[in-house]
């Protein structure tokens, strides 16, 4: 049997296609949404970034076809903090979801779900990470919330293939009401840890002139381990090379990437494509070995955990491009909305600008830099980013993680990312304008903002009950221990 991401890409993008050239109407309907997310996602391992294996084909034609932002951040490289700024279109320093999972959101900021049904839309998700449980009450304003693990095991033991995914899509699809423009969310999970692969996608990999066989990686006595190794409970197929580890998680993506397009034909097959903008991104990243830190995200604000791939496609309305300036997942939410026909002041909703006048090729209103947070310090002393085009300063005010980014008693390091992408060379002290425009920007941007206008604070959700299943699925992502 032949794979459908060998043959069938250009077919489907045809079909896609189909129905969007020709004259503009004088009057568009609302356009339905389409918000594909894929977990644990490194734009540095698509080929349309640049990666020499061919991971993502669906992707890469989704990004010839469409706008792709080449540098685009996460707020928080984690799943729950990352998706809390998302769809309320707020910074972790000031809606209070961080560093940890299982935080519930706060009750008054109001969703992207929610701004798209008060206006008429069809609201729904499928998906497959329990940081974004109903249990957390990330299901606000969606008509449907389907989560994979909460569904019965599958006979080969797994609740949240993509497989599984998309065939939960295809019940909601029968199941829409298509006279109302959609808002449909799918959330692939596979590329997390642990990367379990079939081997028809892994064994390609494993022979290929990129697999590197040598270098060895340090197993602990303990269960779990992050720095300078693994633990015992972390180690796949008794194998201890790197070069096995990054294969199986690059043919995690593989996989998912052959599933999108699968899921793409369904919805083109079903005629509804032809009016809808697709917007594809990752919640976070995830570090490789890279600074020491292996197969995990979120303890660091390290490119490989904070650059994530962002893409909008709308075939006959955005022309294909590639916009090569910094951009915020914190702006998606704001250009959905103006894509549903949401009048937005300026172009701003909550802390978040719309890109739509980037994705016609304009130079945007944003002020140059983006502005992110990761780390697992408390009380404020977690890390905060900032990057212009070039340079990007990190501040770690905690010292357990100073060692690991600028050394003891270093709170900052400033990289040049054209230069050093990888951040291997602190510029702190040979770069002094750089790093005084860059802290003076972290600065102010620090401050946190007062949503007392905007949002009701009476109910806080401090408690909350969590289902047995998702306590499960989030032991085994090794969210809990």
């Amino acid at each position: 049997m032949v794979r459908w991401r060998r043959v069938c890409p250009v077919v489907v993008m045809a079909a896609w296609m189909a129905g969007c050239a020709g004259e503009e109407p004088a009057q568009r309907a609302p356009a339905n949404i389409l918000l594909v997310t894929m977990d644990t996602l490194r734009a540095d391992h698509l080929s349309a970034w640049g990666y020499a294996r061919p991971t993502s084909p669906v992707i890469d034609r989704l990004a010839a076809e469409g706008v792709r932002f080449d540098q685009a951040w996460a707020q928080w490289p984690k799943t729950g903090p990352s998706f809390a700024s998302l769809f309320t279109s707020t910074y972790p320093k000031d809606n209070g979801i961080v560093r940890r999972v299982g935080a519930p959101l706060p009750a008054g900021f109001q969703m992207l779900a929610e701004t798209l049904r008060r206006r008429g839309y069809t609201t729904h998700a499928v998906v497959s990470n329990g940081a974004v449980a109903s249990d957390f009450y990330f299901d606000q304003g969606f008509e449907s919330y389907v989560e994979t693990w909460k569904l019965p095991v599958e006979p080969d033991g797994t609740r949240n293939k993509a497989e599984v995914v998309n065939r939960e899509v295809r019940r909601v699809l029968d199941g829409m009401d298509t006279s109302k423009p959609f808002f449909l969310w799918i959330h692939y999970i596979d590329p997390h840890f642990p990367y379990e692969p079939a081997a028809e996608w892994l064994d390609p990999f494993l022979e290929d002139d990129l697999y590197e066989p040598l270098a060895d990686i340090s197993v602990a006595r303990t269960a779990r381990r992050q720095m300078g190794g693994i633990g015992q409970e972390q180690v796949l197929s008794e194998r201890t090379d790197l070069g096995y580890y990054v294969a199986a998680y690059d043919a995690e993506i593989a996989y998912a990437d052959d599933q999108l397009g699968v899921m793409f034909a369904d919805l083109a097959g079903r005629g509804l494509m032809d009016n809808t903008l697709t917007v594809f991104t990752s919640d976070h990243g995830e570090s490789l070995g890279e600074h020491g830190y292996f197969f995990d995200h979120g303890r660091f604000s390290f490119e490989t955990c904070l650059h994530v791939p962002l893409i909008f496609h709308f075939p006959g309305r955005i022309e294909p491009r590639v916009d090569a300036e910094p951009a915020e997942l914190l702006s998606v939410t704001p250009t959905i909305l103006q894509f549903a026909g949401v009048s937005l002041p300026d172009g701003v909703w909550m802390q978040g600008r719309s890109l739509m006048g980037r994705l016609r090729g304009e130079s945007g209103d944003e002020d140059g830099f983006s502005h992110a947070e990761a780390g697992y310090a408390t009380e404020g002393r977690w890390q905060k980013i900032v990057r212009d085009d070039r340079y990007k300063l990190i501040y770690a005010p905690f010292s357990a993680s100073q060692r690991f980014i600028g050394g003891r008693k270093q709170p900052f390091a400033l990289y040049d990312l054209l230069a050093d992408p990888m951040e291997t060379t602190n510029l702190m002290e040979t770069e002094p304008s750089a790093f005084e425009r860059l802290k003076d920007e972290l600065r102010a941007w620090w401050v946190p903002e007062s949503f007392d206008a905007l949002i009701d604070t009476g109910d806080t959700r401090e408690a909350v009950e969590v289902q047995d299943e998702t306590t499960e699925q989030l032991r085994a992502l090794g969210y809990l221990q």
